[in-house]
């Protein structure tokens, strides 16, 4: 079943178009990725998924629901996003910035349920936060808060979550468990994302399917290791890639001082 379904979608900023007639279906329960080039349009392509930004032209729908003809309490309740830089409110514990991600359902002016409680609690658990949960969100690791920031959109039930590079900033350790966490959730809970990521390994290794993006057009979509492995990967990026193998896993290696434009 299709989740997610982008229309000939066109999105300008002033006379610049930033995404130019991108059409894409989603199904549910898969890891779909947005790659390309810096200024290739993938966060603004991504923020349109999530209900953020307006369209030129085009429609975004999930579930059947047309995103431009909801609320924005309506949408929370499709759509979970996770951006590149998150702002967390000063002061905040962990157990209370998850919870959050729940103001969709009890609203702001109404004290949580003990559904919500229990969603929260739910979620510390699936994402081994629980002994964090009294602590300020100030005094944690960078690994540490990336999950909470994911824990919040998970916190929010939603069948869609959209994160714009999740791993940026992180270690390698770090990077591994994020995307382990997010994978688990899409083979056990029915997740379906859709994301951003600059290392082509990393999403080759965890992706069901890449989108590559150019100038703001999609330029190859398909299976990880058909994407990984095509000429428009290298042409798209202005540069010579090799990839090889390493233990039945696609790496993908930059050739020095071999680029083309």
């Amino acid at each position: 079943m299709t989740m997610v379904r982008l229309e000939h979608v066109t999105m300008r900023a002033g006379s610049t178009t930033l995404v130019s007639d991108v059409s894409l279906e989603v199904a549910g329960g898969s890891w779909c990725t947005i790659i390309g080039p810096n200024g290739a349009g993938k966060t603004t392509l991504v923020a349109a998924v999530a209900g953020l930004r307006d369209l030129a032209q085009g429609t975004v729908s999930i579930d059947n629901e047309r995103l431009d003809d909801l609320s924005e309490r309506q949408r929370a309740r499709l759509v979970a996003y996770v951006p590149q830089h998150p702002e967390i409110p000063a002061g905040m514990t962990v157990e209370e910035y998850v919870a959050l991600g729940r103001v969709a359902f009890h609203g702001v002016m109404r004290p949580p349920s003990s559904r919500d409680r229990d969603a929260v609690t739910d979620v510390l658990e699936r994402l081994e936060l629980s002994a964090f949960r009294r602590r300020d969100s100030a005094s944690l690791s960078g690994g540490e808060r990336q999950r909470m920031v994911l824990a919040r959109a998970l916190a929010q039930a939603t069948k869609v979550v959209v994160l714009d590079e999740p791993i940026t900033g992180l270690d390698v350790r770090h990077q591994m468990d994020i995307l382990e966490m997010l994978k688990k959730e899409v083979a056990e809970c029915g997740l379906t994302v859709i994301a951003t990521l600059h290392d082509l390994t990393l999403a080759g290794l965890f992706t069901d399917r890449l989108v590559l993006l150019h100038r703001g057009e999609v330029v190859l979509d398909g299976p990880a290791h058909d994407v990984i492995r095509s000429e428009e990967l290298g042409q798209s990026y202005g540069t010579t890639l090799r990839v090889v193998s390493v233990d039945g896993n696609d790496v993908v290696v930059p050739v020095r001082g071999d680029t083309h434009r």
